[in-house]
């Protein structure tokens, strides 16, 4: 080509100098020298609107370009400019009209021109001979980012600009900002346009094998303290997406197809050797080809916690046939989405499998596209990075394909402008030095790492007038301290965790930050784009909880209602000598104190003394339930050593009143006051097996704690118990109640005793005799529909103002074998022995009688049964609630209704001796309602529905 047509005339007028040639010879070599070599005009021109004139010409005139510029780098050139060299234009008018702060940060256009190929050839048709054929331009764009003055000679000032592309303006901000729910397009024009980088930028992308060719959303994505650059840089490389410039226009590629070829003269480019024959025709005169071994497959893993149990760990591979070509490696990935976005968790899965296989694949290609380059040097003006050529005229007839230029390092310098005026040889130079790879194979840059995140300090947020704002996931959102751009509501993040020592699952504690707390921020894998809520902090608005360090004995947890001042506590105190234990809630002033009981209030702390033990209380209603049994006591336990349910003495005294129960119902019925067998004994036989049930089995093994095998309540104290009321008193029990004392048994009403017995009523006294007394009003004894029998072993006595004996029948009165009768058929007396009768006088008149008392008689008992249709039909699930119902009695309809709220029937005015009823539902269930089932006659029924805390009506 021209540049080693140039040489070659060089080289034969150096040789000739040394001949000392005859004076014309030497002119003639000279024009032929500027005939055949175009470069000594100018082939290295500048062009920007700030550099100066004089006259009308320009005062910088550049000289020499070098720079590298590699795919997905910021290329960086050296111009190197003398000053105008005029006998009227002196250097201190040079420095005068050069400002280094006008030139800075203005853009520049370096053109460097090239002939084409080939030269004329005359005589041909046509344009057949023409020569020259794709000249053209190359035009380097950037921006001035530095002016040096190198140094000076008597006539000529020297500088040098250094040009870099628009975007290295982006590498000398510094922020920090989030991107929500947008992909690493849309992030790329966002920051592009906050930026205020107003430069031409384009796409060429194919998103190849992701869905639909498109990138995917994140939910979130930190520019974490980086620069712009950083910033896109790292994003960029790790999608696969890098770049070159087109002139001023940045330009994103992510496969082959992102080039477009070279245009006029470099279509092709020509290999030559330099012991070659000279051509007239730019090339590459030295190749070699580097084939390096690099790792070959890529396996990646990353963890979802919306989808904690599933294998994310993707791979892929590029197969190399050479030896030890084919390492593998293991990174951690970034391709779940825990559907954290807007959408939270009503969004869509992001599609982990595709996006996984395509973020490894970038590193795999990122690998394996090192492995073949080739790298050659050449008179290539025009070569430009991030086009496509192809090599024809090497030797090696594989290598005569397509290729990328992947990098470029020029050094063109125009001959000198002294040399040309003066007629002195013209120095131009040109040498490129590039790298290629073949034009199929897909470039790509490792992905850059990114910033290790530390912790950060954040406020949690929310919509206006919410004082919580959680997600499923007890995620919440937050704003950074640092964050310029939100408006510390719920847009102002991603869904975040929040990270507690114990949380999730069924052994899981939770407390969640509320909106205006502030915390802590942390991040998985110290990944920006995974924050996480560490703790929470405390503030001038969100104080401890309780004013220190006067309540430094005080640790618990303390929350405050969601609408307004109420608080929960639950509070340890470890002040030496009065350690508490309170669990609280200012509603209706619950609490349960264990230890020295002191009140504690919100921020005031502990306040005054209130006694020493435990106490439970509130303003409102309090429960005690244990479904297996509960022990009341107050019987000494020393510490905590013996097992809680142990109640010896409980049970002795139990046992000692059973056995008196015992022995004194053999005593009543040794004397006729019970029927053996029956009666009280059947309460003794409670009693003793309720008394099992409390002492429970043997202890061993799985039994260890036997006590209240059954679910008992019982009270148990070595002093007494004490029980009293204002209002009314009601001791209900379903079997039997026993009384059992070791002394007496005192009763006092200041209105009434009132006792009624369905069966039987039996007294019996051992000893000291039975006294029944009235101070006022009578005393009625009455037999309704059986007799009245009076025994005594010695005297009966009666003593009244008058004594009436009535009988319907018959009234006789026997005396050690005497009698008197008297019936409607007369009286008649008589006696064994004598008959005395003493009066003061004697009267005997006709018949006469006495009218009888009218007898009350006995009534048959009346009563309501209820039953609960879900219990008889030992169906809990399905309670009959609000059935109607009809009522039978054999085949008579007796009553109807709908059942209530605890899905019972009411029997109404059920009479003793009626055994069963039939109750049918509106849904066409049916029930046979046994007596025995009613409240009033199971006692395991009603053990059943006690239990379901109902009653009877």
């Amino acid at each position: 080509m021209a540049a080693s047509s140039g040489r070659a005339w060089s080289d034969l007028t150096r040789r000739l100098k040394s001949f000392r040639p005859h004076r014309e010879f030497k002119q003639t070599i000279r024009k032929k020298n500027q005939m055949f070599n175009p470069l000594q005009s100018r082939t290295l021109n500048v062009a920007c609107k700030a550099l100066p004139t004089w006259g009308g010409a320009d005062v910088l005139i550049a000289q020499r370009v070098s720079g590298v510029e590699a795919l997905g780098k910021l290329f960086k050139y050296t111009v190197e400019f003398a000053t105008l060299d005029s006998p009227t234009f002196r250097i201190y008018k040079a420095r005068e009209l050069i400002k280094s702060d006008e030139l800075i940060g203005k853009t520049i256009e370096i053109s460097i021109e090239f002939e084409g190929k080939g030269a004329f050839i005359p005589g041909l048709p046509g344009n057949l001979g023409a020569g020259n054929v794709g000249a053209g331009v190359r035009t380097i764009n950037g921006i001035i980012t530095e002016v040096r003055q190198t140094g000076s000679d008597e006539r000529r000032a020297y500088y040098q600009f250094t040009v870099r592309p628009w975007l290295w303006l982006a590498s000398k901000n510094r922020d920090s900002r989030v991107f929500q729910d947008m992909n690493v397009l849309q992030v790329t024009e966002a920051v592009l346009k906050s930026g205020n980088y107003k430069f031409p930028w384009q796409m060429r992308l194919a998103a190849v094998s992701l869905n639909n060719n498109v990138f995917p959303p994140r939910d979130f994505i930190r520019q974490f303290w980086q620069s712009d650059f950083e910033f896109l840089s790292q994003i960029w490389s790790e999608w696969g997406i890098y770049y070159h410039f087109d002139g001023m226009t940045l330009v994103l590629c992510d496969s082959p197809g992102s080039h477009k070829k070279h245009a006029n003269a470099y279509d092709t480019v020509l290999y030559h050797a330099p012991e070659g024959k000279r051509i007239d025709e730019e090339h590459i005169y030295a190749l070699s080809v580097s084939r390096k071994i690099t790792a070959g497959e890529i396996t990646l893993n990353d963890y979802d916690y919306t989808r904690s149990n599933g294998r994310f760990d993707m791979n892929q591979s590029r197969y190399s046939e050479a030896s030890f070509d084919n390492a593998a490696q293991y990174h951690w990935g970034d391709y779940t989405q825990p559907m954290a976005g807007a959408m939270g968790l009503d969004g869509k899965p992001n599609d982990l499998r595709n996006e996984g296989d395509y973020l490894a694949r970038v590193r795999v290609e990122a690998l394996r596209c090192e492995g073949l380059r080739l790298h050659g040097t050449g008179n290539l003006r025009g070569l430009t990075t991030g086009r496509k050529f192809r090599l024809e005229g090497h030797p090696q007839k594989e290598l005569n394909t397509r290729y990328l230029v992947v990098s470029t390092s020029i050094d063109v310098r125009n001959p000198d402008e002294l040399t040309v005026t003066t007629g002195s040889d013209a120095q131009y130079h040109c040498k490129t030095d590039f790298v290629v790879q073949p034009d199929d194979t897909f470039f790509k840059t490792m992905p850059r790492e990114k910033p290790r995140a530390h912790p950060e300090t954040a406020v949690v947020v929310g919509p206006e007038n919410q004082p919580i704002w959680l997600d499923g996931y007890a995620r919440t959102r937050v704003q950074f301290k640092w964050d310029r751009l939100g408006k510390l509501d719920q847009n102002s993040s991603c869904w975040v965790r929040v990270s507690q020592p114990w949380h999730g699952g069924p052994h899981s504690f939770i407390a969640v930050p509320r909106i205006g707390d502030e915390v802590t921020i942390g991040y998985h894998e110290g990944d920006p784009d995974k924050p996480f809520i560490m703790a929470s902090k405390v503030n001038q608005f969100n104080p401890p909880p309780f004013e220190l360090p006067r309540n430094m004995a005080l640790t618990g947890l303390v929350s405050q209602a969601l609408e307004g001042q109420g608080h929960n506590y639950v509070v340890t105190d470890d002040t030496p000598g009065q350690q508490q234990v309170q669990v609280a809630s200012d509603q209706a002033n619950s609490r349960l104190v264990l230890g020295y009981n002191t009140r504690i209030e919100y921020r005031a702390g502990r306040q005054q003394a209130r006694g020493l033990g435990w106490e439970l209380a509130t303003d409102a209603w309090g429960v005690l339930r244990a479904n297996r049994g509960m022990l009341i006591t107050t019987e000494t336990r020393s510490g905590a050593n013996s097992p809680a349910k142990e109640m010896g003495e409980t049970v002795q005294r139990l046992t000692e009143a059973r056995d008196t129960h015992e022995n004194l119902v053999g005593m009543a019925q040794q004397n006729q006051a019970q029927d053996a067998g029956a009666d009280q004994r059947e309460v003794t036989a409670a009693l003793k097996a309720q008394n099992a049930t409390v002492k429970g089995g043997p202890k061993s093994g799985p039994n260890a704690f036997p006590e209240l095998a059954e679910a008992h309540l019982t009270f148990a104290s070595p002093n007494g118990i004490q029980a009293t009321t204002a209002g009314t008193t009601h001791l209900a029990s379903g079997e039997h109640l026993a009384l059992t004392t070791g002394g007496h048994i005192g009763i006092a009403a200041d209105a009434s005793l009132f006792a009624t017995v369905r069966s039987k009523l039996r007294l019996f006294v051992q000893q000291a005799g039975m006294r029944l007394v009235a101070a006022g009003g009578d005393i009625d004894i009455k037999a309704l529909k059986d007799s009245i029998n009076l025994l005594a072993k010695l005297n009966v006595t009666v003593t009244a103002n008058r004594i009436t004996i009535s009988a319907k029948e018959e009234v006789e009165i026997v005396g050690e074998g005497s009698y008197t009768r008297w019936s409607l058929g007369g009286v008649r007396t008589g006696t064994s022995g004598s008959f005395e009768v003493h009066s003061a006088s004697r009267n005997f008149s006709g018949p006469d009688s006495e009218r009888l008392p009218t007898l009350p008689e006995s009534r048959p008992s009346k009563e309501d049964l209820h039953f609960i249709l879900g219990a008889l039909a030992h169906d809990e699930a399905h309670r009959y609630v609000d059935e109607p119902y009809e009522l039978f009695k054999g085949s008579a309809k007796i009553a109807q209704g709908v059942t209530d709220e605890f899905g019972r029937v009411i029997v109404p005015d059920h009479q003793p001796g009626t055994s069963t009823y039939r109750v049918k539902l509106s849904n066409g269930g049916q029930f046979d309602l046994n007596v025995k089932d009613a409240l009033n006659a199971d006692f395991a029924h009603i053990e059943h529905r006690t239990n379901r805390g109902e009653r009877m009506s």
